[in-house]
């Protein structure tokens, strides 16, 4: 599915909540290897869904991926092999945010 045909999709869904929107996106076109992790296990950077986790084994795909608020040369590396896919309607994950 290209971009075009993506947004083509949503405007016909005519979706109002965000977070409902993020995850039909992650529905149609895959979850975005831009990730959040806690404790072992790994989120989905754009609809926030548990994709995998590295308590009882080793996540397969952690080599690839960016973690939300590494700021590490691996990160930056991963991040500029991604598509339109990954960084579609997912925060930068590069940006710190600033302190109340």
């Amino acid at each position: 599915m290209t971009k075009k045909e993506l947004l083509a999709k949503l405007k016909i869904l005519d979706l109002k909540d965000i977070e409902q929107k993020k995850s039909v996106v992650c529905s149609l076109i895959g979850h975005s290897m831009i990730q959040s992790t806690c404790f072992g296990y790994f989120y989905c950077g754009r609809c926030g869904n548990q994709v995998g986790d590295s308590l009882g084994s080793v996540y397969s795909q952690a080599p690839e991926t960016v973690i939300i608020g590494h700021n590490c040369d691996v990160c930056r590396k991963n991040y500029k092999k991604m598509t339109w896919r990954d960084k579609f309607m997912v925060v930068d994950p590069f940006k710190v945010e600033e302190e109340k």
